[in-house]
Order: C-alpha cells, then structure tokens, then sequence
C-alpha cells in the first residue's frame, strides 16, 4: 500500500500552492511573440522555460494570458527538486475557475514511482486531485503496480479514492476491488465493493473492509471470506493479523477444510494459519462429510489442529452431541483423527448404535468409511438394548470390545467381570414371546449377536448362572447393577445435538 502514500507526495509537490500564491517566472524563449491579430496572449516559442511556485516548468511552447491563464505545449516538462519529473503534451492553468489540466501521454515520475494517464485535473478551491480514463502507478523499488478507472485525492480529508477496476499488484499480494480508499494519514486503505486479495497461499474476498499498510492487520465485511491452504473462513466480519497469521471471525462463523471434509460453524472462532490451528465456540457445529452420510457434533468449544501427519484432529470440549444416521452419541469432551478414523469419547460417554446403548469410563470408536467398525471401552462398559417395552438385554463388564457389520453390532468381547442379562425369545403363532431370564457371571465372554439378539454365548474361567422363569425372577434382579437407560438424550435428528 505505499504506492499509495508516494502519489500522494507527488501530488502535494506539484500542487501545493493555491492559485493566489502562484507565481510564474519566464526565464527562457527562443522567440516572444504578441500579435493581437492572432491572439492577446503572449506567446513563448522554443525551448520555452519557466518556473511555476517551486517548479522549474519546460515545454515547445507556451501561451500566457492577460486574464491569468496559462497553457504550455508539446513536450511538456517539469521539474520539481531533484528526482520529481512530470511529462505530458499539455498543461493548462485556468485562473478564474482555479482548475489545473494536464493533457494526453502524463508521466509524473520521482526516483521511486511512476504515474501514467492522460487526463489530470487538480481543482485549487476544492483542493481535489482527479484523473479519468485509466491509470497507472508502478513503484520499483516495492514492485507495485496500482491501476484503475478513475481517482482522486482530498488534501483536506488526506483521502485518495480510486474506483472502477482498481487493482494493486505487489509480488507478495495482488488486490482487486469496484473502489478502494485510502487514508495517508493512517495509512490505512478501505475497500468498498467486491474486493478479492490473494496472497501465494491464500486469499480474501469482502465487500466493505479496511487494511493498515503499517501493522498489516485487517478487517473484512459484508461476505468475508479467508482462503488459507485448503481452510475456508467465512463470517459477518473478519480481523485478519498479517504479521502473527492470526485470524478472527465474528457471527455465522464458517470453518471448512477441504482436505479433511468437514465444516464447522459458530458464533465466534480464530485461525492461526503458520500452525494450521483453528478454533470455534458458541452454538459450535462441526459437520464431517462421508460419501453417503454426515456427522454432526456439537460442543461449547471445537478446536482443529494438524496431527504429526498433516491430518487435523477435531477437539471437542463440553456438552458434547453427536447424530449421524447409524451412530449418535455424548460425552463431556471428544477428539476425533481423520488420519485413523479414530473418534474418542471422554466424561461419561453413551454410544447409540440401533437398538443398542453403550457406555463406559472412556470408548474408543474405529471408523470405516464413515461407519462405525470396532468399538473399544477401557472399564465400566456397559451395553443396553431393549428385549421388550418393560425389559433390557444388557452386557456389562470391566473391559469390552465390540465389533460391527454394516453398523450391525455383532460380536461382543469382555474381559473381566463380566455379567448378562437377556430374554431369549420364541416365536409362535400369536408372535415372538421372551420364554425367559438368562443371567451369567463369568469373567470373560465372548457373544455373538443377531440383531440385538444374543445368538451365541462362550464362558470363560469359572461361569455361573443360567435360565430362570419368569415367574421366578425377582423385581432387583431384573437390572445389572449400575443400570441406566438414557433413552431419552439420545439425538434422533441434528437439531438434537443442541439440547442437552
């Protein structure tokens, strides 16, 4: 953005007189020429030289009028100091209306900068510099390149504007935007319109925002958008630090990363681009795409960081929700790694998968395109599903591996402490009927299940127990110790995921 802050010297040089405080000086003319039958001006032909306020002025030739006009042609030239140069076929100086005009092939240049267009007009009274039909400003010593319709700058407010196609180009960012404002004061410039900023790695959309070329820190407006890598940001407003990479976004917050396909939302949340770090809180959603399902978490806080792959692993802290249409779930806090498909829950979590409940101290839950494959609880696993409306299968034990088909849980394997309640069934002609209670006690089992029911049972090390008539079953047997069906925060929809 300095580019910027240099035509603004450039002007206030060549300008920086009003109209009453001019002086012109004739210090050179091959030839002085007045001729009433041509003109009442006086005129000054080859190698004409003069000096304007502070500005040494040449050109072919020059008119000078007795109302105070003035016109200098072909070649003009002038010289401000030792490095500013200002070129162009004509320059016209116009008392009464205080305007200055300079004409056709314009380059004002000083050891730094060049400025190219054909019409320039500086306005004395209003102190307003404008040029029309294109310009172009290029700074070798930071390789900029500024360019646009049209433009014009207010000493008094010390703001220049540029508008129609403006575009900067730097070789670290490039700058497209309908208008762009800049403050010299505060060195900061406002973008106005479809603005669009790229940088090598990463870009920024807005339609209203500001940058301070000083502090390289940002705000974006109005359908911001932050590409970084392949991270999107999208926000009502976004704050963007380019010297720490850090990003912050405010209201109908959008974190998506097409890479790792998920997205999450919010109400506020930060990017931290040198470590691929993001984070997200309030109404927090994040949304993980499969290719025939979805997964929708929420918690109070989402965080997002790279793992030693490149991966990034999902940190989910507080009143943690999930659906997806096969698993739903919750727990106080959650991770989850795209690199091994690996969701695990912490803080009393439950699992629902079907007609099963499952919970434990801490699950491990082992993904396989996007459904669930194998299902780890270190201690105080517990597996619940209903035998009818008033009874419960359940399965609890110390450790417990669980193994699914097509999300079908199919096996079971517990090791230490192991206990089982279920009702096997019969069917007959008025339809299926539990035929009774089997109750086992054996340290490790191993189960296969059919549609949650048991079909297969294999005791090991000292079993106990066996079937028992209903009739005989007492009301404080019917329930492992520890039970608890918690049927009722089982998320059956998205919006579900935000009741706790």
């Amino acid at each position: 953005m300095r580019i910027i802050a240099l035509f603004l010297f450039l002007i206030i040089t060549l300008v920086g007189h009003t109209q009453e405080d001019s002086k012109l000086e004739i210090l050179h003319a091959d030839e002085v020429v007045m001729d009433p039958d041509i003109s009442d001006a006086q005129r000054m032909l080859g190698n004409v030289r003069f000096k304007y306020n502070d500005a040494l002025m040449f050109c072919d030739s020059a008119y000078r009028f007795p109302n105070g006009d003035f016109a200098a042609y072909s070649n003009v030239r002038v010289n401000q100091g030792d490095t500013l140069q200002l070129y162009g076929d004509q320059l016209n100086i116009f008392k009464e209306s205080q305007v200055a005009k300079l004409r056709n092939n314009i380059r004002l240049r000083d050891k730094d900068m060049t400025l190219k267009t054909d019409i320039l007009d500086y306005d004395f009274q209003k102190e307003i510099a404008t040029y029309f039909g294109g310009c172009v400003i290029t700074s070798g010593k930071n390789n900029d390149r500024l360019s646009s319709e049209t433009g014009f700058y207010d000493p008094k407010t010390e703001y220049f504007q540029f508008r129609d196609n403006v575009e900067l180009k730097n070789p670290d960012y490039k700058v497209k935007s309908d208008t762009l404002r800049y403050s010299s004061k505060g060195y900061r410039a406002y973008f106005y319109g479809p603005t669009t900023i790229n940088f090598e790695d990463s870009e920024i959309y807005c339609e209203n925002g500001w940058y301070d070329s000083q502090s390289e820190i940002c705000q974006f407006n109005e359908n911001a958008v932050i590409r970084s890598g392949s991270t999107f940001m999208e926000g009502d407003s976004i704050y963007y630090n380019g010297k720490t990479g850090l990003c912050e976004v405010f209201e109908n917050v959008q974190i998506q990363d097409t890479t790792s396909n998920y997205l999450i939302l919010g109400d506020y949340g930060w990017h931290q681009e040198k470590e691929s770090r993001s984070m997200v809180t309030g109404s927090a959603e994040m949304i993980q795409f499969f290719d025939a399902d979805s997964l929708f978490l929420h918690a109070d806080t989402l965080l997002a960081l790279p793992d030693s792959t490149g991966e990034q692993e999902i940190f989910a802290y507080r009143h943690v929700k999930f659906y997806k249409q096969d698993l739903q779930g919750k727990c106080d806090s959650l991770t989850y790694s795209k690199t091994d498909s690996l969701l695990s829950m912490f803080g009393s979590p439950i699992l629902w998968s079907k007609q099963n409940q499952i919970s434990g101290r801490k699950m491990d839950i082992s993904m396989n395109n996007g459904k669930i494959d194998q299902l780890y609880i270190d201690a105080e696993s517990f597996i619940i599903s209903e035998a009818d409306s008033t009874r419960y299968n359940q399965i609890k034990g110390k450790e417990t591996r669980g193994y699914f088909t097509e999300t079908q849980l199919t096996s079971v394997h517990i090791f230490g402490n192991g206990q089982i309640i279920y009702y096997p069934t019969e069917e007959d002609e008025e339809g299926v009927n539990v035929i009774g209670l089997n109750r086992v006690d054996c340290s490790d089992v191993i189960l296969s299940i059919d549609q949650s029911e048991i079909t297969k049972v294999a005791l090991m090390n000292k079993p106990s127990g066996g079937m028992h008539p209903l009739s005989k079953v007492k009301e404080e047997d019917l329930l492992l110790e520890d039970f608890f069906w918690d049927i009722i925060s089982r998320p059956l929809s998205r919006p579900d995921i935000f009741t706790w």
